[in-house]
């Protein structure tokens, strides 16, 4: 009995080690592959903003969200599935809620959201950068989220009000749209 417990342990490590490099590879194609998506940031006094090496984020998108669905919220936990358009400069605006198996028009694209008892919330609040960076990063007036075609959002970057990512330390400036 005690000679099957290794070989049990060691394909249980062996399993988990792969079910989680698979979590990473495909956040990992979201991030280079993913469709750019600019969402405006609520506009909120850097200075309080800014503690430590990061910032914290709230979304225009998720506060719409958030007071539209008040009225009748959602379970916690509930997921959303909400429907993005672009405006003429680019940025993502809310268009409407998904149906179940509704298909996307050309420039659409499907977010993810999760409700909380709170609201609703996208995957990041926060942005961590290099000590001392804290008064490049005030500049920024948008998120770049990364989204896969299934809807799940990453956070890529952030971006300032002419749609340039705002580079961490040793990144080249770029436009947000450079890559779509």
């Amino acid at each position: 009995m005690m000679r099957w417990r290794l070989p049990l342990f060691i394909i249980a490590a062996v399993v988990t080690l792969l079910f989680l490099n698979g979590i990473v590879w495909r956040h990992e194609q979201t991030l280079a592959q993913g469709r750019a998506v600019l969402l405006p940031l609520r506009p909120v006094d850097p200075r309080s903003l800014m503690q430590g090496d990061y910032m914290a984020l709230d979304y225009q998108l998720t506060q719409q969200l958030t007071h539209d669905l008040m009225a009748a919220p959602p379970a916690a936990g509930q997921a959303l599935a909400v429907v993005l358009g672009t405006d003429s400069d680019g940025v993502a605006q809310f268009l409407r809620m998904a149906k179940p198996g509704e298909q996307l028009q050309a420039g659409e694209t499907l977010v993810r959201l999760k409700w909380e008892d709170n609201g609703a919330h996208l995957p990041s609040n926060s942005y961590f950068f290099a000590e001392g960076e804290a008064t490049r990063f005030a500049q920024a007036r948008y998120a770049i989220f990364r989204v896969a075609s299934d809807g799940t959002a990453l956070l890529a970057g952030l971006a300032d009000e002419r749609h340039n990512t705002i580079p961490d330390r040793l990144q080249a400036p770029t436009s947000a749209h450079s890559n779509p």
